[in-house]
């Protein structure tokens, strides 16, 4: 399941750096820019940060948990979008397709958002 920015973001940028896919951006036309697609109805405007669903991947394979959602400062910022759910073995495979250079570890997939404060928000594969 791809991420999305909730309407409570503050837009400090903690995110951005972070994510191994580069799948975030500062709005929806800078995404739309790039040709990477973000959920119809969120971030509607450009006064919020954007997580494009084509290059999300949670972190699978390269965190155990969301690196967004783990420097933001806001609770319940980063959190599941409904509209795109994905097992492990999809997610694993979109962060190889995207990153072919970088070594992707199947081991590395929710485990601490399972039993962290993000618990719950999360679908298991």
């Amino acid at each position: 399941m791809s991420l999305l920015i909730a309407d409570n973001c503050i837009n400090c940028g903690a995110c951005l750096p972070e994510c191994p896919n580069e799948a975030i951006f500062e709005n929806r036309s800078a995404s739309e820019a790039k040709e990477c697609n973000v959920t119809e109805g969120v971030a509607v405007g450009d006064g919020i940060y954007v997580i494009s669903y084509d290059r999300c991947t949670e972190c699978v394979g390269h965190f155990d948990e969301p690196q967004c959602a783990a420097v933001c400062p806001v609770d319940e910022c980063c959190i599941p979008d409904p509209a795109w759910p994905e097992s492990k073995e999809v997610l694993l495979a979109k962060a190889g397709k995207i990153n072919p250079e970088k070594a992707i570890d199947p081991a590395k997939a929710w485990g601490k958002v399972r039993s962290g404060p993000m618990a719950g928000k999360f679908a298991s594969a």
